[in-house]
């Protein structure tokens, strides 16, 4: 019983490392504004999935990260900068897109496939929900973990991994009623707001990335 206890302590400190750099709910406006001109069932499905790819790819950096990265020479450092500048072509567009944008939704059940635009992988899950952040911490989680309880530990850690990214899937979710409340315009004023703060935080990701850089060359 102590055991269960213990592991489940564990499980939650897991969680609560992981879900403020995470944070699906800061990821919420921008979800939406992405699948906009969607169906509610495909925004559903968006959510679904893109909850799905930040489990698998945070379960595969936190079994094989340091493989990988030896593997293809890379490092948290050029992880970041990739990210920051990914996020920073999606925040130019959400910045100067026009507000006709939204008129195509009324070329009828064509135009409205066109829109649905699956962008669960890139950048919801990565490097939006399990970005160099997350990946540097289940990576510190794994190397943590003690060689006689080695099985207890990944499964704490997977746990802990699972349980966040359901919490993340939970919040996206939810951005459909945020669609009903914010209305048309509301979510057009929500993307350009969500396309300057994400060109902010693609800037101090890409900052972050170069400082690195020179630290490990010095």
């Amino acid at each position: 019983m102590d055991l269960v206890v213990t592991a489940a302590k564990h499980v939650l400190l897991v969680v609560i490392g992981l879900l403020p750099i995470m944070n699906p709910v800061s990821m919420a406006p921008l979800f939406l504004s992405l699948t906009r001109q969607g169906s509610a069932q495909f925004r559903q499905q968006q959510a679904r999935k893109s909850a799905l790819y930040a489990i698998a790819i945070l379960v595969a950096f936190f079994l094989l990260g340091n493989g990988i990265i030896a593997l293809f020479g890379i490092s948290l450092a050029g992880i970041r900068i990739a990210g920051g500048l990914i996020v920073l072509v999606l925040a130019f567009r959400m910045l100067f897109s026009g507000d006709g944008e939204a008129d195509t939704v009324k070329g009828g059940p064509d135009a409205i496939k066109r829109a649905e635009v699956d962008i669960s992988f890139s950048p919801i899950a990565m490097p939006g929900l399990a970005g160099p952040g997350c990946i540097a911490i289940v990576m510190g989680y794994g190397s943590q973990i003690p060689a006689d309880h080695q099985i207890l530990g990944y499964a704490v850690v997977l746990a802990g991994i699972v349980i966040t990214g359901v919490i993340a899937w939970i919040v996206l979710a939810g951005a459909d009623w945020l669609a009903r409340f914010l209305g048309e315009h509301g979510i057009q004023a929500v993307t350009k707001i969500m396309g300057f703060l994400l060109a902010c935080i693609a800037v101090q990701f890409i900052a972050s990335g170069v400082r690195e850089f020179v630290h490990s060359m010095a």
